[in-house]
């Protein structure tokens, strides 16, 4: 089959229902905030404003719950000092539904003094602030997507770890390049003193799995997978769209985040490495929905939701629109894809598990 044209819109463009189906990114951002206070203390007060920075920043509360502690402390070291909190997507975030929250009864402008709020859209691999002007990066569960989608041929996985040969080589060589732009980019941002704080998906060294390396999601991936090819088998999908087709991500090891900057000079000279590390999720690391295991229909429900939220607009793009003979069947792909996986997770409750682990890597620009 011909590989049609792509759509331009980055993967990530267009999510879902992205705030009522993150909880995982949600408990992520909160299990960090006591790291978030800790790093306004030691930068300590900014004229003739403070700048926090969240980079990949999404629609929902993940943004507000990013940028509490940040304020809270900057209030204690600062009662009167100005404040700038810019929130930075891609240009296809929703970013009316999050000034919704932002302005609405919880947000932090609903009595806000000296505190100033800007939108930033565009790629966090590309230089965003100007040079020197950010006090305090932030960056959670965004830096795992790659800043393209690619279509190697990868029969058999949609999973980047599960990826062999030459696939595996071109997505890690996309990786390394886009995270090593993106740390660049945050050198040339950060005021000196300054620092930034990286939580993202991780995986840990695991000589039982493919590759030698344990990531989060592993199971989820896999039954996203096996209902694709489910419908390749029922003639919905095309096969060698599915064969074609991967999720463009990459869970990091801590060794692997910390590379380029033990690596390259310009880093190494740039940055201060404070943390690099992966560790279990705070909350429900071996199973996100775990509570509700006992109700088959409301954990298959949530998965969906779940998978829905973050992976909806990149299936659409990349599997469903190839697949589709007119745009109008893309809905219908997809509306049937999140049936058939409703079902998948109801009929093995726990089988197909969303593990976390968090990679959490704390840098001061010296």
């Amino acid at each position: 089959m011909k590989r049609k044209h792509q759509d331009p819109f980055a993967s990530t463009e267009h999510m879902v229902d992205y705030d009522r189906n993150s909880y995982m990114q949600d408990q992520m951002v909160r299990s960090r905030a006591e790291r978030l206070r800790a790093a306004v203390e030691r930068i300590g007060p900014v004229v003739p404003e403070f700048t926090a920075m969240d980079y990949g920043c999404g629609p929902g509360h993940s943004a507000l719950n990013c940028i509490a502690p940040v304020i809270e402390a900057y209030r204690h070291i600062d009662p009167q000092g100005s404040i700038v909190i810019r929130h930075s997507d891609l240009a296809g975030n929703d970013w009316n539904s999050l000034l919704a929250l932002v302005f609405g009864p919880d947000g932090y402008q609903r009595n806000a003094s000296a505190i100033r709020t800007e939108l930033v859209p565009g790629s966090f691999y590309t230089q965003l602030a100007a040079s020197g002007s950010v006090a305090l990066g932030t960056c959670f569960a965004a830096s795992h997507w790659l800043s393209r989608a690619l279509s190697p041929y990868s029969p058999g996985t949609v999973w980047f770890a599960d990826l062999e040969g030459h696939a595996r080589a071109e997505c890690a060589a996309l990786a390394r390049a886009d995270w090593t732009r993106f740390l660049r980019c945050r050198a040339a941002e950060l005021r000196p003193g300054g620092m930034i704080i990286v939580s993202t998906l991780g995986g840990v060294a695991d000589a039982g799995e493919m590759n030698g390396v344990r990531t989060s999601a592993r199971k989820l991936y896999r039954a996203v997978f096996d209902v694709a090819n489910q419908m390749v088998d029922s003639g919905l999908l095309e096969a060698s769209a599915l064969d074609h087709f991967v999720f463009p991500l990459w869970f990091p090891t801590a060794e692997e985040a910390r590379a380029p900057i033990d690596e390259q000079p310009d880093l190494k000279k740039a940055f201060e490495i404070l943390e690099a590390s992966v560790t279990p999720a705070p909350v429900h690391p071996d199973d996100v929905y775990e509570d509700v295991l006992g109700d088959p229909a409301t954990y298959a429900r949530l998965y969906a939701g779940y998978i829905r939220g973050f992976g909806e607009s990149t299936l659409r793009l990349h599997l469903f629109g190839p697949s589709a003979k007119k745009a109008v069947d893309v809905d219908a792909l997809t509306d049937e894809f999140f049936r058939r996986l409703t079902r998948y997770y109801q009929a093995g409750p726990g089988r197909h598990a969303s593990e976390t682990m968090v990679m959490t890597l704390v840098l001061r620009r010296r």
